[in-house]
Parts: structure tokens; sequence; C-alpha cells
């Protein structure tokens, strides 16, 4: 948050505030000790403080990115198996767990594995199966990208596709998550047929010309 601070106060464009007040801004950054840009939280020695009820511990904050954003829409997969794994696994009611992994282990996303769990569901007794979400290669992992997937697949599983029979405060949610119009109306559009690479390709290059430009403003190595 430091770096982008100070990215924010010395160029200009980044902040949407006028030029004049981002000119005169005041900004103080206390660099952290003992952090650098490889460490994960484990890696830090410090305790994990919930941020929430939906984050008990650094495996929730793991998947979140992962996620989040592909279980966020009504009729799509939900999030979690039964009442465990919140952010780590997922399920879509009707689709058997192993066709699922099938799925998904298909799109060969680095850095990621799937396994099939059951869990007792609380409410019915019955167990709840689905996938849990491995991370297993730091360096090869992408975050965001299974969302994209997610909400593809969930367009081939649903009877009608969900982001085209969205409701207005559903799309309002969703845009302030995913902030991309172009791709929910794709989505909206072509369901199961839409270009999820292409984007992903987009994006890439974006965040790559971001990283060049931000660099100068890192504390940290």
């Amino acid at each position: 948050m430091g770096e982008f601070a100070r990215m924010a106060q010395e160029a200009p464009g980044v902040l949407g505030v006028p030029e004049a007040v981002r000119a005169r801004g005041r900004l103080v950054v206390v660099p952290m000790r003992g952090w650098h840009r490889r460490m994960r939280w484990p890696e830090t020695g410090l305790k994990w403080v919930p941020t929430s009820p939906h984050m008990p511990d650094f495996a929730t904050v793991e998947g979140c990115p992962m996620t989040g954003l592909g279980c966020q829409m009504p009729g799509t997969f939900t999030n979690g198996v039964g009442s465990l794994y919140m952010f780590r696994g997922i399920a879509y009611k009707g689709i058997r767990a192993e066709a699922l992994e099938r799925e998904l282990r298909a799109l060969k996303l680095p850095g990621l594995e799937f396994r099939r769990v059951s869990v007792p569901n609380a409410r019915t007794g019955q167990p709840a199966t689905g996938l849990y979400i491995e991370i297993t290669d730091w360096d090869a992992w992408q975050p965001t990208e299974l969302n994209f997937y997610l909400m593809r697949l969930a367009c081939k599983y649903a009877p009608r596709n969900p982001f085209a029979t969205a409701t207005k405060e559903q799309v309002n949610l969703f845009m302030k998550l995913m902030g991309s119009t172009a791709f929910f109306n794709d989505l909206a559009a072509h369901g199961a047929h839409v270009d999820v690479e292409a984007y992903l390709r987009e994006w890439r290059d974006k965040a790559a010309v971001y990283q060049r430009a931000s660099r100068k403003y890192w504390l940290y190595d």
C-alpha cells in the first residue's frame, strides 16, 4: 500500500482527483522492516488474525482471489463444500465432483491441482461433495484466472445463462467486484463460448505495463 501511495502521489492520473489536489498532497510512508517481496504470510512468523469470519486462516486468503468472483453470481458455483473449505472448495449442484474434476484438470491451469472431498452436511446429514483447490507451484500460480473459467463453465452447466438473466442488483455487485463491462457483456451474450483466453492475454499485457510503470516506486526488493 505504501508503494501504491507513492505512485498515486507522484504519477498524474493514478488517483481520480484534480491535478492541483494531487500536487499539493503530503505523504509520509514508513517502510516495514524485515519484509521482502518473495515472502508469503507463513514466512513472516506473525500470528494470523482473522479479518472476517470468512477469513479464518491463510488458506482462505489464498482461495479468495481464485474463487470469490467465479462463485459470486447466484445460480453458478457454490463456494466451499458443505460448511467447510470456504474459498478453497467449489461445487456445482447436479454435477458430480469427478466430472467437474475432469473439466478443470483439462484446463491445465499453472500451479493448480484439484482433489475430490466429501464432508457431512450439517443441515441434512448427507455427505456434501466437491473439489478442493491445491496450490502446487507458487511461482506459476495465477491467482485470479480460475474465476473466469468457472464463469464460462457455469454457462455450460446452467439451463439458462445466469449472466444473461441476472438482475440489475446482481450486475451492479458483479461490476463492483470485477470492473470489466466488456467481459460481463460478452459472457452474457456468448455464455459458454466466451473467449476467456483472449481476455487473459489482454489483461496480462496490461499487467506487464503496470509492473514496468510502478517499479520505480517500489520500497522492497
